[in-house]
């Protein structure tokens, strides 16, 4: 069984309904009771977006209804010491890469879990030039 860590595209896109495969993917991810997670990271950007957004309740309704499914990851000192050193080997590298797309790649790795993002030239990345991370590009 894998598990998954979804990017914040990923989660706009299931909460805003557009896109049902993306919510159908979640459901058959829940069904093979695969470990799905978010992270602080992605949590804060949801929230943000909800409460600059024409109806925040209901924003904020929607975000607590997945919450109830994902498992959420938090920033510690081992996410934050892989996020130095994949950072210093872009820049080194010449890349550059988003601090929180960072953390969020950092995070993945760190837990051993497979990141779920529509942003694939990020992520691809960092898996050019650090290696370890594991990604499915969802769109």
């Amino acid at each position: 069984m894998r598990n998954y860590l979804f990017d914040t595209d990923v989660l706009i896109s299931i909460l805003r309904g557009k896109d049902l495969s993306f919510k159908r993917r979640l459901e058959t991810l829940r069904a093979q009771k695969s470990g799905l997670w978010v992270s602080v990271i992605s949590l804060r950007e949801l929230y943000h977006g909800a409460f600059k957004s024409e109806n925040p309740p209901k924003n904020l309704f929607l975000i607590q209804q997945l919450n109830n499914h994902l498992r959420i990851i938090d920033i510690d000192e081992n996410v934050a010491f892989l996020y130095g050193e994949i950072q210093a080997t872009l820049e080194k590298s010449g890349e550059k890469v988003g601090d929180f797309d960072v953390l969020i790649a950092s995070a993945a790795i760190q837990e051993k879990l497979t990141l779920v993002s529509g942003n694939a030239r990020h992520f691809q990345r960092i898996v050019d030039v650090f290696g370890q991370l594991k990604f499915e590009v969802w769109n």
